[in-house]
């Protein structure tokens, strides 16, 4: 299962506890996934929207108070469907309570605001696996739609972009914290907690690879300057020899060609008296300007 399966598994057992929420995200169900016709619900039928006709079952059955059953299948726009519940008087309430467009007065309070997002993720949404990639995104039918999601994204501080995708809106969030935003105010708060886990893995990867990469890098500058010492120093031996450094030079200059790989840490540590890394440094420095020196004679 898709981490954005699991996701919309997780809402489909979150039940508003006020009426009121439960008939936000119903409206909202209905809105992305199907409509009503008559005094018949249809909930157009593909992989997408099986979890948003589950969640319509128990809405109705919770809030309502009736029995829904599938009455039949059919084709609306080359787009197949199932209609369930025709019962007169139970459907007679729902259809008064709920409305495709979402009227103002269902979405006055944070908590109804939540449940319709929620119902519009469940209808319409999708969840990159954070291990992968961070997106989530809002498929709507149109830009009013769009908007919508939106603007009730921006009443909680979310800011989200929309785009025209074929015969689509699509609204959609791309960094990690808005996603976990998302998240929290739609009350997916097992998958929050996973997406969090994947960011902390994926960060402690990320800066292992730096740290190895800045280690390899490194590593590669250590041993190019190394080879540049060795090269300056058989230039001299080969030209004046060693006997023409100073002491403290030809020390350091015999010690860096008996041990090619050593760190200047570690070629400090064989002197005596020990010199640190700067002084190491500093003793070939010296020898490289001598060598150039000796180059430019020569030419």
């Amino acid at each position: 299962m898709s981490f954005s399966s699991e996701v919309k598994e997780e809402l489909i057992k979150s039940i508003p506890h006020e009426r009121h929420c439960r008939i936000s995200e119903l409206t909202a169900l209905l809105a992305f996934s199907g409509k009503r016709v008559g005094s018949s619900i249809f909930v157009y039928k593909n992989t997408e929207t099986a979890a948003a006709l589950r969640k319509c079952f128990t809405l109705l059955s919770k809030t309502f108070n009736i029995n829904t059953e599938i009455l039949g299948t059919g084709i609306d726009n080359n787009r197949p469907f199932i209609e369930f519940s025709r019962d007169p008087a139970g459907m007679s309430d729902v259809l008064d309570a709920i409305a495709k467009e979402a009227p103002i007065y269902l979405l006055e309070n944070d908590c109804c605001k939540r449940a319709y997002l929620r119902g519009a993720f469940i209808s319409a949404g999708f969840v990159n696996d954070p291990g992968k990639a961070y997106h989530l995104e809002f498929v709507c039918q149109d830009e009013a739609s769009a908007e919508m999601i939106k603007e009730l994204l921006y009443d909680f501080d979310i800011e989200a972009k929309s785009v025209a995708r074929r015969k689509y809106f699509v609204v959609y969030v791309k960094d990690a914290d808005t996603i976990q935003d998302v998240l929290n105010v739609i009350d997916a708060h097992k998958a929050l907690m996973e997406l969090v886990g994947a960011r902390i893995v994926k960060d402690v990867r990320n800066n292992l690879n730096r740290r190895n990469n800045c280690d390899v890098s490194n590593m590669a500058k250590a041993v190019t300057a190394a080879s540049k010492q060795i090269d300056d120093i058989i230039l001299i031996r080969d030209t004046g020899g060693l006997e023409s450094l100073d002491e403290p030079l030809r020390e350091i200059a015999e010690l860096r060609l008996e041990h090619p790989e050593s760190s200047l840490t570690e070629l400090g540590t064989m002197l005596d008296p020990p010199v640190g890394k700067s002084g190491v440094n500093h003793r070939l420095r010296k020898i490289g300007e001598y060598a150039r020196k000796i180059g430019s004679g020569k030419s």
